[in-house]
């Protein structure tokens, strides 16, 4: 019995090597998109109901619930898909995760705090903020799924 390991030869390195790459490359491809869906999720339930509080407080404003009840219900939806499907990120995800979710949070509190105070009656102002949070949304999915 021999105590030597047998190393592989020069070609079977390389071409170890090049299947390393194919996998990792592969394996890259696919990481971060259930969190892609979910920024672009959050960005079009979160847009879309800030007009539709809007639309209520001109109507009835008891009726906020169901415009709520919706966006969270679909919230929940996209969240659970990210949390189960979502396996791998991206080298630096959680940096632009973290930039974009901040944008978001910001945008978001803005537009209902002075949305439904200040400009309560101000399609402008709602308008403004969701395509806003429509842009971010849209450019962080974008350069998530470029990377």
């Amino acid at each position: 019995m021999s105590t030597e390991s047998t190393q592989p030869s020069a070609q079977a390195a390389a071409a170890l090597l090049q299947e390393a790459g194919r996998l990792g490359a592969a394996a890259r491809t696919g990481a971060s998109w259930p969190h892609i869906c979910m920024l672009l999720g959050l960005g079009a339930i979160s847009s879309l109901s800030l007009i539709s509080f809007w639309l209520v407080a001109r109507f009835d404003q008891s009726l906020i619930v169901v415009p709520l009840l919706a966006m969270l219900t679909w919230l929940g939806i996209f969240m659970a898909m990210m949390l189960v499907f979502g396996r791998s990120t991206k080298r630096g995800f959680s940096k632009r995760w973290l930039s974009f979710m901040s944008i978001w949070a910001i945008l978001w509190v803005i537009g209902v705090a002075l949305g439904t105070t200040v400009a309560v009656n101000q399609l402008w102002f709602t308008l403004c903020v969701a395509g806003a949070i429509t842009i971010n949304s849209v450019i962080g999915a974008w350069l998530e799924a470029q990377k």
